[in-house]
């Protein structure tokens, strides 16, 4: 059962609605003015909203207009309770973004049907936000290992870019490779070198911040985005990383085997980082130099 919020100056309409939807197992709030009915729209949230036209001081239309406008109350379905006749007051109301009405003295089944088809409504239609949600979310995950995958990588450093430079706030970024995998897969096989990827990527959603961005660039190179993480920072979250895969022991059948990374980390603000592309490359080459230096490693742009 829903929470619904009956805003009417009308005690009588109150009592009676009420009556009717409490019966029907609903949890019913009150506000007698449209003021306080905004209030109680935000602190409750109420799945269904239950507002009279005529009011003193802010009138119904002026109450629906406020709660379309914010952000917090906008999808939450608004009937209208009118006594007024006429066509017009009608439609000014769903101009004002009402989904319904209900013209008093209202009939008793009337109300429950319409309030039951708009929460109905309400529901199916969260239902399927989050299966949208639930889309998106599977159209930037790398199907292996769970992270980002690269389309997503490069929108969000984009957007992480711009951000940090408009509001000067440091912005990091890492390259990781796992070295020598293609000899891990000549070796042992893909499906160890699969085994391999995915608890790697596990080991990095583990270890980092929520705010964090990991993902898979390609192959056996991975990326990850540090927002308000300055060169020592990346580099340690980099290093920690490097560690828990050294240390990690990796099965192959009977066998066991080791697995190191070797990572780049570049860092804006740099002179040589003017652009987002900038930021990308540099991390490339200082991951270049990791293992140009030996491998299993981390390196500073």
């Amino acid at each position: 059962m829903a929470k619904i919020l009956i805003v009417d100056d009308s005690r009588l309409i109150v009592h009676v609605a009420r009556t009717i939807l409490v019966r029907r197992g609903h949890e019913v709030i009150v506000a007698q003015d449209g003021t306080v009915g905004l209030e109680l729209a935000r602190t409750h949230m109420p799945g269904l909203i239950l507002l009279d036209l005529v009011m003193p001081a802010v009138d119904g239309y002026e109450v629906c207009r406020r709660l379309k406008a914010d952000p917090l109350t906008e999808d939450i379905p608004v009937i209208m309770l009118t006594s007024k006749a006429e066509a017009a007051d009608k439609v000014k109301g769903l101009e004002m973004g009402a989904v319904d009405y209900v013209t008093k003295p209202f009939d008793e089944g009337e109300l429950l049907a319409r309030v039951n088809i708009h929460l109905r409504l309400k529901e199916l239609y969260e239902a399927l936000q989050e299966r949208n949600r639930q889309l998106q979310d599977l159209a930037n995950r790398d199907g292996l290992t769970g992270l980002y995958n690269h389309r997503y990588f490069q929108e969000q450093v984009g957007k992480d870019f711009a951000r940090a430079r408009r509001y000067h706030q440091p912005l990091s970024s890492v390259m990781l490779d796992i070295d020598h995998f293609k000899k891990v897969n000549d070796t042992y096989g893909h499906q160890t070198g699969d085994v391999i990827l995915r608890t790697v990527g596990k080991l990095m959603l583990d270890s980092l911040r929520e705010s964090d961005v990991p993902a898979r660039y390609g192959g056996e190179e991975f990326a990850l985005i540090l927002y308000f993480t300055d060169s020592r920072g990346a580099f340690e979250v980099a290093d920690r990383l490097r560690r828990m895969v050294e240390t990690h022991i990796f099965h192959a059948g009977a066998e066991t085997l080791q697995v190191t990374l070797s990572a780049g980390v570049a860092t804006y603000p740099h002179p040589a980082i003017q652009e987002v592309q900038h930021l990308v490359e540099c991390a490339d080459k200082a991951l270049y130099a990791a293992k140009q230096n030996g491998r299993n490693r981390v390196e500073c742009y």
